[in-house]
């Protein structure tokens, strides 16, 4: 074997093999400590453009599904506040009832009375009624628009009608329930306007049931876009981790080589280091 002194081939050879094992080793490192195997754009390109992608989308959907789910909290609180309405209107139905079979125009002046409170009580409830300080039902129609994806046109409409009560001031004085562009008088101060309040407060109560399924047909179209949302999360967010995560037992297999590599070429170097003063102990 030559022996030289101005280069060492085996030196410099071992050398930088030893540097693209120590680059290795780190880059083995690196994603061990991280849990992604690509860590930016020279570690794979097209693989973090897809999973960037892919991530976008499931953040998408993620926050889609936090948007329907306030959607179905303005639809159960609707609902709930109708349900409660239904069951004043039921009252008052047995008012009008009770009123159209009486003679007294003093008992009908305090069923009038009595029915004008429960009316006052359900314009409280439509006025009192909101989500995140937004009034539900009001002087107006309300229009909740629901964006439970990351396209522009995945959306979803909630419509509340027109929905408020003006309760009479006195025992002679009728009340009104407005729900859409409908007005609802209900009258008992005399026997006629009675008989005539019973079929009114039928059809209110139908108004106030088609009200409540509008907000229910909303609550479960919602929920089946959030059941729909969380599996297209879970499995992009699942693809997404195929490409950018790392498999451990891989990385740790390739780790454990490459270090073993660089231990022995370390020795190697050492070694052919040695070759040179090989030379001058032979000029000695």
């Amino acid at each position: 074997m030559a022996l030289k002194i101005n280069y060492n081939f085996q030196s410099d050879f071992t050398h930088a093999n030893l540097l693209k094992t120590e680059a290795q080793v780190n880059k083995n490192l690196e994603r061990l400590a991280t849990g992604h195997r690509i860590n930016r754009a020279a570690d794979d390109a097209a693989g973090l453009f897809i999973a960037d992608q892919l991530k976008t989308y499931a953040v998408s959907l993620d926050q889609g599904t936090r948007n329907a789910q306030d959607g179905v909290s303005i639809a159960q609180i609707a609902q709930g506040s109708l349900t409660e309405v239904y069951n004043i209107l039921n009252d008052v139905k047995s008012k009008t009832i009770q009123a159209a079979n009486t003679t007294d125009s003093d008992s009908r002046e305090a069923l009038q009375q009595d029915i004008n409170k429960l009316v006052d009580a359900i314009g409280k409830i439509f006025s009192d009624t909101e989500f995140n300080g937004t009034n539900i039902f009001g002087s107006s129609p309300n229009t909740f628009t629901i964006h439970y994806g990351g396209r522009k046109d995945q959306h979803l409409t909630i419509t509340s009608a027109t929905a408020t009560a003006k309760a009479g001031a006195d025992g002679s004085s009728p009340s009104t329930v407005t729900v859409g562009k409908t007005g609802y008088k209900i009258d008992v101060t005399t026997t006629d306007n009675a008989n005539t309040s019973i079929e009114t407060v039928d059809n209110l109560i139908k108004a106030i049931d088609n009200q409540a399924a509008n907000f229910g047909s909303a609550q479960i179209e919602l929920e089946k876009i959030i059941s729909n949302n969380e599996t297209a999360r879970v499995n992009t967010s699942d693809a997404e981790g195929r490409i950018r995560n790392v498999d451990f037992a891989k990385e740790m297999a390739e780790f454990t080589k490459n270090n073993i590599l660089m231990q022995s070429g370390t020795a190697m170097l050492a070694q052919a280091n040695q070759q040179s003063q090989l030379v001058l102990q032979l000029l000695r």
